[in-house]
């Protein structure tokens, strides 16, 4: 009886360990993007209903594998929204103690892609030119920050991955579908996104250039 009383103390000591150090864990993700991260989940309709409509604008770039692999990400509870996260930053992969992997989006580039990229509307800048331009940073910077989840360490693979990304959709039907001027809109949204991706990766360092 005293050792079968010892095992169970010793799995419940192992026990709130574990979620002790998950705990501290959580926390050390969180502080690395300004704390109050919060889940994309129903408890946030408002934080939901902006996810959804990222990935319909992913379904209509053609990338539905892409919207699916998001999608599993918020239900395992790996894709949070970050209040707090600068304005230099569209999102954030964190990593702590092995334990807790999360890819934080800055809360105002969910809600309002072209506010996040435009804080001030350019006058030289057309409003559905800046909403082109902002969906596909946002797209592009989710896939930067899924390839670091799925084990890019360095900048360049991740701004690789990135600037693959929207050559991919450039190629699609997607684009060569258009015509006229919303042709031209998406053509010059891709340009900006391409050029904006390899002047960060410059700024990244010598090995993400």
């Amino acid at each position: 009886m005293r050792v079968r009383e010892q095992l169970i103390g010793a799995a419940i000591l192992a026990t709130a360990t574990y979620y002790g150090i998950l705990r501290i864990a959580e926390a050390k993700c969180d502080a690395a993007v300004g704390s109050l991260g919060t889940p994309i989940d129903q408890s946030r309709p408002e934080d939901l209903a902006a996810f959804e409509r990222l990935r319909q604008q992913l379904f209509t770039f053609g990338q539905g594998p892409f919207a699916d692999r998001l999608e599993d990400l918020r239900r395992r509870h790996e894709l949070w929204v970050a209040p707090g996260l600068g304005p230099d930053r569209w999102a954030a992969y964190v990593e702590a103690l092995g334990l807790v992997r999360r890819i934080y989006i800055r809360r105002v580039a969910l809600m309002n892609p072209r506010r996040h990229l435009y804080p001030a509307d350019p006058v030289d800048v057309p409003t559905d030119y800046q909403s082109a331009f902002a969906w596909l940073g946002l797209g592009g910077a989710m896939r930067h920050e899924l390839a670091h989840h799925d084990g890019a360490i360095e900048e360049a693979e991740a701004y690789r991955i990135e600037l693959a990304w929207y050559e991919e959709i450039r190629r699609s039907a997607f684009l060569t579908s258009l015509e006229g001027d919303e042709r031209a809109r998406w053509e010059w949204a891709f340009e900006s996104a391409i050029a904006s991706a390899r002047k960060a990766a410059e700024r990244a360092g010598p090995a993400a250039g």
